[in-house]
């Protein structure tokens, strides 16, 4: 009978199984349990492995190692692109910007430089978290986009570049109507006017063209200026007749022509 450290064993076979039980055991601490990285250090597939099971800060640090070493390497472009999308998901959107801008510069023939655009313009509209926050991400999106859809006319992103565009002209808008909000407040109508001159032209994809239509008309009619307030109110009732702005601005339409709206005329 075999003793080892306080355990009797009946024999070499029930030897052979406890060693070989520790063996894994010890493996298993090694791995994580079996949830750690299977492949080796300064492979791509390292760095995939981290970036497809979550691990970004460990994808970054793989890929990385891997782009310095084998920067020629066939895979070193679909890397490159592994690591700027790790710090997209860790949402560091100006650091995923480089890395993108790296991976255009670095693979200029790589089937992924239209992705990569396409993923950079995401990445300035993602730094904007609300309207009153710095706005500037959503501006840089803006032009980036405008390049990208002249570049790209057929890609199968165009459908997002194109709601994403509306999306920034709606922020750029909810903006101006905060601005508006505390000017009107303060009765300071002209204000109101001034701050949205040019937001139907400028905006002209935005969503929320109806509010500034109605509160336009608004303060031109407390400013005496009926004309630009019969304007207001008739384009707001014409073009937008499923808005809730709808039916304030028929009524102050009938205010101002005594009684028949300029929809109806």
């Amino acid at each position: 009978m075999a003793t080892f450290i306080g355990i009797n064993f009946c024999g070499p076979r029930m030897l052979r199984l406890w060693l070989f039980g520790v063996v894994c055991l010890a493996g298993m601490a090694l791995i994580g349990c079996g949830a750690g990285n299977p492949y080796s250090s300064g492979t791509f597939d390292r760095g995939q492995f981290f970036y497809e099971n979550g691990n970004y800060t460990e994808a970054v640090a793989a890929l990385e190692t891997f782009v310095r070493y084998n920067p020629t390497d066939s895979l070193a472009a679909q890397a490159q692109y592994l690591k700027a999308m790790s710090y997209m998901e860790k949402k560091e959107y100006p650091l995923a910007v480089v890395e993108l801008q790296i991976l255009v510069k670095d693979y200029p023939t790589s089937d992924l430089v239209e992705e990569a655009l396409f993923q950079e313009g995401m990445a300035y509209f993602n730094q904007v978290s609300s309207p009153e926050r710095d706005v500037s991400g959503a501006l840089e999106a803006r032009r980036h986009f405008i390049k990208f859809a002249q570049a790209y006319p057929q890609s199968e992103h165009m459908d997002k570049v194109i709601q994403t565009m509306q999306d920034i002209s709606d922020l750029m808008v909810k903006k101006r109507l905060k601005q508006v909000h505390v000017f009107n407040q303060l009765k300071r109508y002209e204000a109101v006017l001034v701050t949205l001159e040019g937001v139907l032209d400028k905006e002209a994809n935005s969503r929320l063209l109806d509010e500034v239509l109605y509160v336009r008309g608004q303060a031109a009619m407390k400013l005496g200026k009926d004309r630009l307030a019969r304007e207001m109110f008739g384009r707001l009732v014409r073009e937008y007749p499923e808005s809730r702005f709808r039916d304030s601005a028929r009524d102050a339409l009938e205010d101002l022509s005594g009684g028949a709206t300029e929809a109806e005329s």
